[in-house]
């Protein structure tokens, strides 16, 4: 029996075909995003998100690139002065996140061989490969697992007929020393994979995108939910960030929420505008956010649909949302 979300990804397809209006996003722009191009998906992501070889993302840029001009970074600093203009989509602005190494290697050649501009969102954690990420040890914890069928780590305490992927991808920031402990129990070092793979940037490899042209904005600290943390530690894990990108001699000017901004309170909007950041950035596609300077990005790492089709569900989406009144991003103080 087909899964809740292979049910709603069907019907959005379905719609998508059928669906005469196009998606009017705030002041006409578009925020695509994803996180690594690759020949052969890293096996630290790989689990966790789609990732295109370079021919499916090099399609999916020829086609922005026919039907909307690539939004020029000075540009950003003029959206929205007062509020959101929703019209027909003109440009748009690519966005990469997590600071994977492939940003340097494999996404920013192709850009520039084109003239695209993009922002590159880092985590100041990971920079210089000093750590891994929690999400990444999962997606390694994953990639073991399914070398071990059968095998249950002692410390989850699986339920009858329960996944262990399933627990794996369950599992958050907070509990990142449960993570650890089950990568010693299956035999998976973290330490070494750093070492050897070196999947981040480094602070030369940074420097160099930002002499090229492109912007590097911060993405938090560690790539926690912001859903877990005190308001005290959302604005440590945006200010540990920010201040690390401008103490390499790096503008910073744009901050994007690790998953989503779903929830984020006022207090952290009037810090991120306090720290000089002129635009942030959630996941939510096709919603309007009610703080005038924060734009919601959609992902364009699907392997099965083009740009255009993209495009088409967003347009679904935003229709249902305005007919059911769910547009809008409400934000409390």
């Amino acid at each position: 029996m087909a899964d809740v979300k292979t049910l709603k990804r069907f019907a959005l397809k379905v719609a998508g075909a059928l669906v005469p209006f196009p998606y009017q996003p705030p002041e006409g722009v578009l925020f695509p995003c994803g996180h690594a191009v690759a020949d052969v998906a890293p096996l630290h992501v790989k689990h966790l998100c789609p990732v295109p070889q370079p021919a499916k993302f090099q399609s999916d840029l020829d086609a922005l690139c026919r039907g909307l001009r690539s939004l020029q970074l000075p540009e950003l600093e003029r959206l929205s002065p007062e509020r959101h203009r929703k019209t027909s989509p003109r440009s748009f602005l690519l966005s990469f996140d997590d600071g994977l190494r492939e940003s340097y290697e494999v996404i920013a050649p192709m850009l520039s061989r084109q003239g695209v501009p993009a922002i590159f969102f880092v985590n100041s954690a990971t920079i210089d490969n000093k750590q891994l990420m929690w999400r990444h040890k999962i997606g390694l914890l994953i990639e073991r697992s399914r070398e071990l069928p059968g095998y249950a780590p002692p410390q989850l305490d699986l339920r009858p007929n329960e996944r262990l992927e399933d627990r794996l991808r369950a599992l958050k920031s907070r509990d990142e020393s449960l993570i650890d402990e089950i990568a010693k129990s299956i035999g998976v070092d973290f330490e070494g994979y750093l070492r050897t793979t070196r999947p981040y940037l480094d602070r030369d490899e940074v420097l160099s995108l930002s002499r090229a042209g492109f912007a590097v904005g911060a993405h938090s600290a560690t790539h926690r939910y912001f859903q877990e943390m005190s308001v005290k530690d959302q604005k440590r894990e945006i200010s540990t960030c920010v201040e690390f990108i401008r103490s390499l001699g790096v503008p910073c000017r744009y901050f994007a929420f690790p998953f989503h901004d779903e929830g984020v309170s006022l207090a952290v909007f009037d810090h991120i505008r306090d720290l000089g950041i002129s635009l942030s950035f959630g996941t939510s596609e096709a919603k309007v956010d009610s703080v005038t300077f924060s734009y919601q990005r959609f992902s364009i790492e699907a392997l099965d649909s083009t740009v255009p089709q993209v495009l088409r569900h967003l347009s679904v989406k935003s229709f249902l949302r305005q007919a059911s009144g769910t547009e809008f991003m409400r934000r409390n103080a």
